[in-house]
This record gives C-alpha cells, structure tokens and sequence, in this order.
C-alpha cells in the first residue's frame, strides 16, 4: 500500500499546518505518514489538526523525533455524471387555421369548368375549425351552381360558417342569399393584416 511521507523538519507550526493541510487536500485517501523534531509544540498541533479533519493520528517516538501515522482517508465521491443534454420537444402550439376568402368562382386562367372544379376540390379540403368561409367579388357566381352550393352546404354542416360580402351582393343586385351576409370592414381588415387564406 501507498503511502505518503512528509518530512517536517525545521518548520514552524504554521507551515507544518500548511504541508498537512496541502497533503490531505491533493491525496486525501492515502495513509501518511508524518516526521516531525521532538518538538512537541509542532507535534500536539498536527495532532489536533488531523483530529479535527476526521484523520486522527497515532503518534510514536522513533529516535530522536516523532512518527504520525494516519489511516487512509475515504476517497472522494465520485461527481456523478450529468447526463447528456436531451432535447426536450416544444410542447406543440395549437395550429388555429385562418378564415378562406374566396375572389374568384374558378382557378383562371385556364379552362373554367376545370378551375371550377380544382377550386371546389380545396373548398371540400378545408380544415375543420377554420372559422368562416366569405364569397365576394366575382367569387358570387358559385351561387349560381349547384355543386358549388352543395360543396357549401357540406362545409357549413362541417361547423364552417359560410358568409357573403354585403358590398358584393349590393353591386350585383343580389337581395336573396342563402347564406347570411358580412359587414365587408371585417373581412377587410383582415386582409390587410394577412390574417385570410386567400382563393
């Protein structure tokens, strides 16, 4: 076994205080084993001082000077190791789907009955939870066709409000809708915050 050996000769008490003290701090399991002058002022100090450390000594006379013997210290806990980073998920933030403006009745340019049908293809598509669906412009002659009004219809049983543009109707003398008008301010204002999913 090990152990450490500390020569202590022609020292004052302090400084054999700071070679124990320095020894314990940079091996504090090893036993040591400490020579010191018959001095008994240097030696009742260190005897002290290791008691209070929790590493009492035994001491001897050997020769013409003294002998502490000091058990092996407990090692030192081991740091646990920290465990390596894991990325935490961000909680998911709730996607609220935008109200749809419709402007037109078709995808142009193009053939219109298939723009007709592609743009009924995303109606039927929508989210549920999106909160309305506004026809103005010349997005007002869907009401004119039957799947167009069926493909509505679907989405107001859906829970999607279907609304149409008061200024809209008023400018192609519509006075009969089926589904119930929008103050155009409100859809407006959206709009230009680019709050609308726009077809």
């Amino acid at each position: 076994m090990d152990i450490l050996t500390l020569e202590l000769f022609d020292v004052t008490v302090s400084q054999a205080l700071l070679k124990v003290q320095s020894a314990l701090e940079r091996h504090p399991a090893l036993p040591l084993r400490i020579l010191v002058e018959a001095d008994d002022m240097v030696r009742s100090n260190l005897e002290r001082y290791l008691e209070r450390q929790g590493r009492p000594a035994t001491s001897k006379a050997v020769g013409g000077h003294w002998q502490l013997d000091v058990a092996e210290g407990r090692k030192p806990a081991e740091m646990p190791k920290l465990a390596e980073a894991i990325p935490v998920p961000a909680a998911p933030t709730e996607k609220i789907p935008k109200p749809v403006l419709l402007l037109r009745s078709a995808f142009v340019p193009g053939d219109r009955a298939l723009g007709r049908q592609l743009l009924l293809g995303v109606l039927a598509t929508l989210e549920t939870g999106t909160p309305w669906v506004l026809l103005a412009h010349d997005a007002l002659d869907m009401l004119e066709d039957p799947s167009a009004i069926e493909c509505l219809e679907n989405l107001q049983q859906r829970g999607i409000p279907i609304h149409l543009s008061e200024a809209s109707l008023v400018y192609f003398g519509r006075s009969r809708t089926p589904f119930p008008t929008m103050d155009d301010a409100q859809w407006q204002s959206l709009l230009g915050r680019g709050e609308l999913t726009v077809l």
